[in-house]
């Protein structure tokens, strides 16, 4: 037992990032066949009680940026899912509603994963083309020196 409180506060400089990579493993491991087997019920348990302790964990944390509100919101509802009463799932709905209007006040922020195409310093023609000339180098001789013309066209064009 005393090992779930260590995991909630790991090296002491959470963020919401990786508590949510963190909720998202338990999560996982939770809708396990092998976890819902009776004689893992004390597993099943501590896993529980740890997922709770990190749902409880993200309202301590900072967001730093609307991503990881969008992640906070989508913890919350998770959480009011199992909880309401039926003919009170209006509050999913507003943090729905919450969670859809963050997004169309910052778009730009909702897939930082995604480098675009002046942080990654590379043209979008070039982005698309390089899964080509790897299915070109694969083809045969004769049909491969019309495409290096057409690539020859292509980069000139970028």
């Amino acid at each position: 037992m005393a090992e779930s409180q260590n995991l909630s506060g790991l090296d002491g400089t959470q963020s919401v990032s990786a508590l949510g990579l963190r909720w998202a493993a338990l999560r996982g491991m939770l809708n396990s066949p092998l976890i819902m087997a009776d004689e893992q019920r004390p597993l099943r348990d501590e896993l529980l009680r740890e997922l709770a302790a990190i749902e409880q964990d993200f309202s301590d944390l900072p967001s730093r940026n609307t991503v990881e509100i969008s992640a906070k919101l989508d913890i919350a509802k998770s959480a009011l899912r199992e909880r309401v009463q039926p003919g009170e799932d209006w509050l999913v709905d507003l943090i729905d509603s919450i969670q859809a209007d963050l997004h169309a006040v910052n778009p730009r922020s909702s897939a930082p994963a995604a480098a675009s195409p002046a942080q990654s310093g590379r043209s979008p023609a070039n982005l698309s083309r390089a899964p080509q000339q790897r299915s070109d180098e694969t083809a045969s001789p004769s049909s491969s020196s019309p495409s290096a013309g057409s690539e020859a066209a292509t980069s000139s064009a970028a």
